[in-house]
């Protein structure tokens, strides 16, 4: 299942980024739909989220397929909302990314593999906004949005078919980790510096820009990113949480002191972005009976962090400036909020 969302991911978030920047943003209110997308698209996931987990509690075989179905209607939302309104596509977005994310959430639970998949589904949403983008700029015909949405309808059901597999619910040890971890002290203040950390982290992809990130290198910057976060998931339930985000900061402060050069600032991006599942486990682990707020909590923080740089709030310094100070701020943060927590 972890599976089928990573690639419902890159045509659910390349759609929407074909419609917005090929169609909807050439409009005269252009600007005003740029974010009402972006609110509905992110900000709405946290209500989504928190909706489903009261409504999924406990096992009940058709309350724990609601996210399923969450993620489904999102995906037929956003097909219809690439030929109607930006609303509409928002809402199908955060619907797809709350359903998946709980989806995802619970089957990395039942597997045991402590964050690795939660890195491997939020990552290619970021190749999707590039290629969507991409074809948007090159205009390419509308009738893909067609073609693509055959795909994601094709891949849903498919989905159907597959998930019994991984819908009977969490075993009995998921359960028992469950009240443990809520009995834990500290979560509170791990979920107030994992929002910082996002915030920090989404103001910094939309701050930082270096004159090389252009034709095939700026596919390169993307590449890094999409495999820096689904390498930081593997490398947390390898060595932890805490370890990660010490190396990969660290790693990507060094980097961004001469980011003006591609390899390093390549780099740079990929230890960057790292962190971005650790963030997302460190709060499952901490509330695990509600992985809808948890994964919507940290989407509301990328709204949030979208916001300085719609509205123009611009830094004059330089990438290499902001990207240093980002990575010392986050790694200070999140360091903090791990040793408080006692998440390592």
């Amino acid at each position: 299942m972890t599976a089928i969302y990573s690639v419902l991911h890159i045509l659910v978030d390349g759609v929407c980024a074909f419609a917005m920047f090929g169609t909807f943003l050439a409009e005269k209110d252009g600007y005003v739909s740029i974010l009402l997308y972006n609110f509905c698209a992110f900000a709405l996931q946290m209500p989504f989220g928190v909706i489903l987990d009261c409504f999924c509690a406990g096992t009940d075989f058709g309350k724990r397929d609601l996210p399923f179905f969450a993620a489904v209607l999102g995906v037929l939302l956003t097909i219809a909302g690439a030929f109607t309104h930006p609303a509409m596509l928002g809402i199908g977005n955060a619907l797809f990314h709350i359903g998946g994310g709980i989806g995802t959430i619970r089957e990395d639970a039942e597997k045991n593999d402590s964050g690795r998949r939660l890195g491997v589904f939020v990552a290619p949403g970021a190749l999707g906004l590039y290629l969507g983008t991409l074809a948007a700029q090159n205009d390419v015909r509308q009738s893909s949005v067609c073609l693509a949405g055959v795909l994601m309808v094709l891949l849903c059901i498919w989905a159907a078919y597959k998930k019994e597999a991984v819908s009977a619910g969490l075993t009995e040890k998921a359960g028992e980790n469950e009240q443990s971890s809520q009995l834990q002290s500290g979560g509170a203040w791990l979920a107030v510096c994992c929002f910082a950390v996002v915030v920090l982290r989404s103001y910094i992809g939309m701050a930082v820009s270096f004159p090389w990130k252009t034709g095939i290198l700026s596919g390169a910057a993307v590449l890094a990113v999409v495999c820096g976060k689904a390498a930081g998931g593997f490398l947390a339930a390898r060595y932890g949480s805490l370890k990660t985000a010490v190396i990969t900061l660290s790693v990507s402060l060094v980097c961004y002191l001469s980011a003006d050069a591609a390899p390093m600032g390549i780099c740079a991006l990929f230890f960057f972005n790292m962190t971005m599942p650790v963030t997302l486990y460190l709060l499952v682990c901490r509330f695990p009976k509600l992985p809808g707020f948890a994964f919507g909590f940290l989407t509301f923080a990328l709204f949030l962090g979208f916001l300085p740089g719609y509205f123009g709030w611009q830094t004059e310094a330089g990438g290499n400036v902001i990207g240093c100070v980002g990575s010392a701020v986050s790694l200070l943060v999140l360091a903090v909020g791990i040793l408080r927590s006692s998440c390592f």
